[in-house]
């Protein structure tokens, strides 16, 4: 079972994205809400955050994603890669995990929030095996931000049309 076909290839968000790696960064809200739409208009079902911090955030976000497990939980990090081992895809294209405001959990805890994109993009790998889209769109216009290395992938931010910088 393929997660794409070579259709799906061409000129699609989705798979523009993933080839990126499995977790996007917008400087730009308005380009990350045409990103939503159209991810939407794919049959993608999104959950969305906009901001928070800790386990609070995560469940947040986790409660609006529909799961094969009734009793996750995201007390933890190790528990929060296990949950969503266990989305359920069923009838839809994928799922998309927004984080806006990602500036929030990032200032909080550097090293948490740097943790939680690299388990999306860990468990994207996993999924897409499986013939499963899982992706993760995160927003701020924090320039602070960085979060190096996610899944093997060098993260970098889209920039708002026409800066160069």
């Amino acid at each position: 079972m393929v997660a794409f076909t070579e259709a799906e290839t061409e000129r699609q968000w989705d798979y523009e994205l993933l080839q990126d790696g499995a977790v996007s960064g917008f400087r730009d809200e308005k380009q990350l809400d045409h990103v939503v739409r159209e991810l939407q208009r794919l049959g993608y079902r999104v959950a969305q955050a906009h901001g928070g911090t800790g386990p609070t955030m995560l469940t947040h976000l986790l409660s609006q994603v529909a799961m094969r497990y009734c009793g996750w939980s995201v007390q933890n990090l190790d528990a929060f890669c296990d949950t969503l081992r266990y989305i359920d895809f069923t009838g839809v294209t994928g799922w998309a995990l927004v984080i806006r405001q990602f500036d929030e959990p990032f200032r909080a805890d550097p090293a948490w929030a740097q943790a939680v994109a690299d388990i999306i993009a860990q468990v994207s790998y996993e999924h897409l095996l499986m013939g499963n889209r899982f992706l993760a769109l995160l927003y701020t216009r924090d320039r602070t931000v960085k979060l190096g290395r996610l899944g093997g992938h060098e993260h970098w931010w889209r920039e708002p049309l026409g800066r160069n910088s």
